[in-house]
């Protein structure tokens, strides 16, 4: 009946400064760091222009969101009982605005991400979102369905008791309805398709998610190059973090070879 909610390997072995930033904050919303990062989008655009597979910034975002948690494993740990353990697969949540108006929220997980191509990430997204939008996702569907019969009053108390079951415990069962560690490694969520130029946004303290990528819309920019002001298209980047698990030198390093990856989007393609 029961089973693993997340597939996760031995303990992690931390340092007196982790121990210290484990113990100093009670819970994701008192813990979040924020960074802002813009982009040179001028290659992934013209990357994008010249493939066939009708490709977005979504999906360059994604992989390479993905090669960067592999090269950085610190960023994908679960916190469990105040210790710290590494997830043994590369999953990302993407959100997903269900309906025009905002009303309801959703998203999709693409699974073992830095595996997948390009053309197989789009795929995945596709054809799930897809059912999403259009009400016939079944995962969508039960999750919904359980959160009608919760009195408001009691939601709270309800995802906190989840949330504890999934993951302090790491018990799963298709009783409850949403997939396997539902969220993932990290979340990201396109506030660009929304008009939203720049954007820092909230972790979600119950998913265990410990980074969250806010990418923002195209715009043009002056910037300085070879001593000449020159207009440049740009993407903002607004991260949020979980400090207890992700430290400001990882964090650098991370948003920094993300950086690297969408401005020479050939890397993202598999060899």
């Amino acid at each position: 009946m029961f089973s693993r909610n997340v597939a996760l390997g031995r303990e992690v072995k931390i340092s007196n400064w982790r121990k210290s930033a484990l113990g100093t904050y009670s819970q994701s919303g008192d813990c979040q760091v924020y960074c802002i990062q813009s982009i040179n989008i001028e290659p992934a655009l013209s990357f994008i222009e010249n493939h066939s597979d009708n490709l977005s910034l979504t999906h360059l975002a994604g992989r390479a969101s993905a090669l960067m948690i592999e090269k950085y494993p610190q960023i994908n740990n679960v916190l469990r009982f105040g210790k710290l353990y590494p997830r043994e697969e590369i999953s990302l949540f993407f959100q997903v605005a269900v309906d025009p108006e905002g009303k309801d929220l959703s998203g999709h997980t693409v699974r073992d991400i830095n595996n997948k191509s390009l053309s197989e990430i789009k795929e995945d997204m596709t054809r799930v979102i897809k059912k999403i939008k259009e009400g016939d996702d079944v995962n969508y569907k039960k999750v919904k369905s359980t959160m009608s019969f919760i009195p408001s009053l009691f939601v709270k108390p309800f995802i906190s008791i989840y949330g504890f079951i999934l993951y302090n415990l790491n018990l799963w069962s298709p009783l409850f309805g949403a997939p396997k560690d539902s969220f993932g490694s990290m979340m990201i969520t396109n506030i660009g398709t929304l008009g939203m130029q720049t954007g820092l946004v909230p972790l979600v303290p119950f998913s265990r998610c410990p980074l969250i990528l806010a990418f923002g819309s195209v715009y043009e920019k002056p910037v300085v190059s070879n001593g000449e002001v020159i207009v440049q298209k740009t993407v903002d980047c607004g991260w949020t973090l979980d400090h207890r698990i992700i430290d400001g030198v990882i964090g650098a390093k991370m948003a920094l070879y993300f950086k690297e990856l969408m401005e020479n989007p050939e890397k993202l393609v598999v060899k």
